[in-house]
């Protein structure tokens, strides 16, 4: 596991997005190298910085309980909207996350109190995702529209009158 330790640090050092997620994993839990939370949390913020969401969504985990970094509600929050908006595996669950932690100052729980204007900070950035999701929805149908119109403006139509009379060509 030393050499596959090696390899996704050459490779994370090379630029790739996906290698420092692995080193973050494997630090984070003591895999092919003794744990350390601080280098985990380095690994996934690299990876996370390079547009890896399992990077990111697992920092922003980090931030929100202080594991391997200085507890920082706000970065948590920033990470998990950033992943939120993301096409992918991970988009739901940090909007799920962002969810249960507004529910928490709403309502208290899980060793959060109450804090109403936390809360309604927290269903605001849920709905800048929705907001964003939807315009990102729109977009896409308007192209899939444009691109349908396209296609049919291109098709070599029959004149009416050749269905009227099968025995006519076409001229």
């Amino acid at each position: 596991t030393a050499e596959m330790i090696q390899s996704w640090e050459d490779r994370a050092n090379q630029g790739d997005a996906y290698a420092p997620f692995q080193l973050g994993f494997s630090y984070q839990n003591g895999q092919g190298v003794k744990k350390n939370l601080i280098e985990a949390a380095k690994w996934y913020r690299l990876g996370a910085e390079r547009g890896d969401f399992h990077a990111a969504l697992t920092l922003a985990d980090m931030y929100r309980k202080g594991e391997g970094v200085q507890q920082n509600e706000a970065k948590a929050i920033e990470w998990y909207v950033k992943v939120g908006k993301s096409v992918g595996w991970y988009a739901p669950i940090a909007r799920a996350n962002l969810l249960v932690l507004a529910k928490n100052y709403s309502l208290g729980g899980e060793g959060v109190k109450p804090n109403k204007t936390k809360a309604k900070a927290l269903f605001e950035r849920l709905f800048e995702i929705e907001t964003a999701l939807m315009d990102r929805g729109q977009a896409e149908m308007n192209e899939s529209i444009q691109k349908a119109n396209e296609a049919a403006d291109s098709i070599n139509t029959t004149p009416d009158d050749v269905f009227d009379n099968p025995t006519k060509t076409q001229e």
